[in-house]
């Protein structure tokens, strides 16, 4: 169950925008420059005055990106809210090229950094987005815009910095400005190189986890109270390594900094179930349905986790989740495997083949179990070979 992470942020200035080629229905690639500037302060180092510019730069072609995916997503019969946008340009804006230079500023008495950027946007990353399951996209929706909060919080803070250094007269005050400047830079940094992770992944570059894992540890290290850091790495670990011990100990700690996302819950309740601690995992799975009544995933796990010592309640759960995601491959697994316990065959080979129509490749061998007790070996024991080694799905 391979899904695509996601997500980034943000956007604001001007950027002068060629779109190539011109009309939508041909258009692939659509490529923007960005320019932003940022004046140093004497607390301040070059490094991280550079990236601040070029954060803005970047700003400066999503804003512009925005435009473009809202009518090409027009074009696509599809209407996509303002965070989605903002979401999608953040995450997908790929930077091509990046230049600097620095101006100094005699009446600011300081430095000034230029940031100029080449960028671009595929339009199938678009796409891509669009085809994503509802709670998927509000998941990562959700999750930029509290990125997108975070680095909000760090421009305001470092404006606060600023106007004391400038009001400054006292030494040992300008020591303590100084730790305040190194520990905004700190988080600052934790923030880039989050979504520099995020960024990779949802672009799809060679090796982008194993980049992207590097990225997100680096935020971590800058920053050990990132959770949305822990969380990307969390999930990193659980779906792509399966190293669940890891991944149970990256969502304890977003759970400690987060303790209200769902998603959370939900995630560290399956590190829980995959290393066969099955209690932990339903409370997991109960505390992410009282903060999302209508997370299906949940719902669904549950289901499984009742499938053997509950039939009924596995079928109710199941029938919940797919109440809010029809195409919950979990739940009709889990309602055919409690349906085959209560021997009713038919119906259970009706949800298993609706569970491989949606990519549950331990369909096959539900499907070949009903087959066998309905009587029809042929069929049974071509989905049992089947079992031995599931196709891989698109």
């Amino acid at each position: 169950m391979r899904k695509k992470f996601l997500k980034a942020f943000l956007a604001t200035l001007t950027a002068s925008a060629m779109f190539l080629p011109a009309n939508f229905s041909s258009a692939e690639i659509v490529n923007y420059d960005g320019v932003g500037e940022y004046i140093m302060s004497d607390f301040e180092t070059p490094d991280v005055a550079k990236q601040r510019a070029k954060l803005y730069a970047e700003r400066n072609a999503q804003e512009q990106a925005g435009v473009y995916i809202k009518s090409y997503s027009r074009m696509e019969n599809f209407k996509l809210v303002e965070d989605e946008v903002i979401a999608i340009t953040s995450g997908i804006l790929k930077v091509l090229n990046v230049e600097y230079k620095m101006i100094p500023m005699e009446e600011y008495g300081g430095i000034m950094y230029r940031a100029t950027i080449l960028a671009s946007i595929d339009t199938d990353k678009v796409d891509e987005w669009i085809a994503q399951g509802i709670g998927e996209r509000e998941s990562l929706t959700e999750k930029n815009r509290e990125l997108q909060r975070q680095i909000d919080e760090q421009e305001k803070l470092i404006a606060e910095l600023k106007l004391k250094a400038e009001k400054s007269k006292n030494p040992s005050a300008d020591e303590k400005l100084k730790q305040e400047f190194a520990d905004a830079d700190k988080a600052f940094l934790s923030n880039i190189k989050l979504e520099e992770g995020n960024r990779l992944v949802l672009l799809n570059v060679d090796w982008s986890y194993e980049l992207a894992l590097k990225d997100w540890t680096e935020a971590i290290e800058l920053n050990p109270q990132n959770a949305l850091a822990y969380e990307a790495r969390g999930y990193y670990y659980l779906y792509y390594t399966r190293d669940y011990p890891a991944g149970l100990n990256d969502f304890n700690q977003a759970i400690n900094l987060r303790p209200s996302i769902a998603d959370n819950y939900f995630y560290r309740g399956l590190c829980h179930l995959n290393l066969e601690d099955t209690d932990k995992a339903k409370k997991d799975f109960e505390q992410a349905i009282s903060l999302n009544p209508q997370m299906s995933g949940a719902y669904g796990e549950l289901a499984y986790i009742y499938t053997m010592s509950d039939p009924l309640k596995a079928i109710e759960y199941a029938d919940r989740a797919l109440e809010f995601n029809e195409r919950n491959w979990r739940a009709y697994y889990s309602r055919g495997l409690a349906l085959y316990t209560m021997h009713n065959y038919e119906a259970a080979l009706e949800d298993g083949q609706r569970a491989l129509e949606w990519g549950c490749g331990d369909a096959y061998q539900l499907i070949g179990d009903c087959y066998g007790m309905l009587g029809n070996r042929a069929e049974a024991e071509k989905y049992w070979e089947l079992a031995k080694d599931p196709p891989a799905f698109g």
